[in-house]
């Protein structure tokens, strides 16, 4: 395939990208190959200096190994660009406890991205708290997936066939504090709300804590005290919610 973005913020980079799967019942296994064919050089040369020409190469897995509450995820992922090569990889284990009311599941996920490594575009992924790590870290703190380490529990839980609940917990630990210091704790409190087969409403509270403001190297202004976030999000698809959307 070929893409392209329009988007400033990520200097409109055009990408090739090819990709090859083996699905099977116990899990799927793939590899992809991504090349930054260009960008707005302008936009770059401010915000990814070293994306234009980047290639990018990862392998992956997803799957139950044949146990059916059993969940295993992992990736790995190199970049080679103009001042090096720098790489990012996961492994993820969940369970589901079937047979307890609301079928709840429990996840933990270990994540390390390098000093600078480039996140391109990054987003949920499989589902809230994969990827995309913490509402407000990913969004407004740092890391953004970069220069370091992250330790991730998420538990979800069904209240009714159209409402979930959750939590996401997360530890970000800095790789290299001398760009910088980003470590910070992060707990994220959501519902998930099947209005009906289109709508669905998510709330959300997150409450953030950086070990250092931005005068003693961290990223928040003004000062390291606790940060608490609310947003809900409306969203709506033109495919039928199924009702078990929540186990997906």
């Amino acid at each position: 395939m070929w893409l392209k973005s329009d988007n400033p913020a990520q200097a409109s980079p055009e990408l090739s990208v090819a990709t090859l799967e083996h699905l099977a019942e116990a899990g799927t296994l793939g590899v992809t190959a991504i090349k930054v064919s260009d960008t707005d050089q302008e936009l770059a040369d401010i915000l990814y200096p070293e994306r234009k020409g980047m290639k990018l190469y990862s392998v992956r897995g997803q799957g139950n190994a044949g146990v059916s509450d059993l969940f295993l995820a992992g990736e790995h992922a190199w970049e080679r660009k103009s001042g090096g090569q720098e790489s990012a990889w996961y492994l993820e284990t969940g369970w589901t406890f079937s047979q307890l009311p609301g079928k709840p599941v429990v996840n933990y996920r270990y994540s390390r991205f390098s000093e600078g490594y480039d996140p391109l575009f990054y987003g949920n992924g499989r589902a809230l708290g994969t990827w995309f790590q913490g509402e407000v870290a990913s969004n407004y703190a740092g890391p953004f997936s970069s220069n370091t380490r992250v330790q991730h529990v998420g538990v979800k839980a069904a209240v009714s066939d159209s409402v979930n609940v959750g939590a996401l917990f997360y530890d970000f630990d800095t790789i290299d504090r001398s760009l910088g210091n980003r470590d910070a704790r992060e707990l994220d409190v959501y519902a998930e709300w099947a209005v009906d087969e289109h709508w669905s409403v998510l709330p959300l509270v997150g409450y953030y804590k950086p070990s250092r403001s931005a005068e003693a190297g961290g990223s928040q202004l003004g000062r390291r005290g606790e940060c608490v976030w609310a947003g809900v999000i409306g969203f709506w698809v033109l495919s039928p919610v199924p009702r078990n959307w929540w186990a997906c």
